[in-house]
């Protein structure tokens, strides 16, 4: 359970929240500190790291291999319900901040790893991809297709044989990209928020 917000720091993480729905992204400490009237950008920081220690206000680096600014709020996915729209409302378990390549919310989505097929490429259960919205990718990469009922994460391979979904776990099977397959999206990035 997750420590209760004095007043002031529930303010600020409204605001926070708000104007990243607004835009896209997250707010400056400068924004805070001129819509709060704080005298310096030092208590700006002391309400931010509040809010990030007690797990309201995720860490925006927690991208893998890219930088802590800006970030960006995005949809995550805890399932994909057949027949409806990726992002559609019931889709979406959560918001979190991101750094992405591009600065463009709406290219991007993250979704929750469920089972432990690519467990070789260390992304583990509980584990939240970042996905750049594509129909397309190249040999090697790691996507995220639908398949059947499900959104799955394997790794796209090309070969003589076919075009293959490849897991990362000998204990599941390639699984061949047919007409009823589709590929939504690329993974650019992983949070682990399960840290244990």
């Amino acid at each position: 359970m997750m420590e209760e917000l004095t007043s002031k720091q529930q303010a600020v993480l409204e605001f926070i929240e708000a104007r990243a729905r607004q835009t896209g992204f997250r707010p400056s400490l400068e924004d805070v500190r001129r819509h709060f009237g704080f005298n310096s950008l030092n208590s700006v920081v002391v309400y931010v790291r509040t809010l990030e220690r007690k797990g309201y206000l995720p860490q925006p680096d927690l991208i893998k291999g890219t930088p802590a600014t800006p970030s960006l709020m995005i949809p995550v996915l805890g399932t994909v319900a057949a027949g409806t729209p990726i992002l559609a409302e019931e889709n979406i378990e959560k918001w979190i901040f991101v750094t992405p390549p591009t600065p463009s919310t709406a290219d991007y989505f993250g979704l929750k790893v469920k089972g432990d097929s690519m467990i070789d490429e260390h992304i583990v259960p509980g584990d939240i991809v970042v996905v750049h919205k594509q129909q397309t990718a190249d040999n090697g990469d790691i996507v995220v297709a639908l398949f059947g009922d499900e959104a799955t994460v394997k790794k796209l391979h090309e070969g003589d044989d076919g075009i293959f979904l490849m897991p990362a776990n000998p204990a599941y099977h390639p699984i061949p990209v047919t007409s009823d397959v589709s590929i939504i999206g690329k993974v650019v990035g992983l949070v682990r928020e399960h840290l244990s």
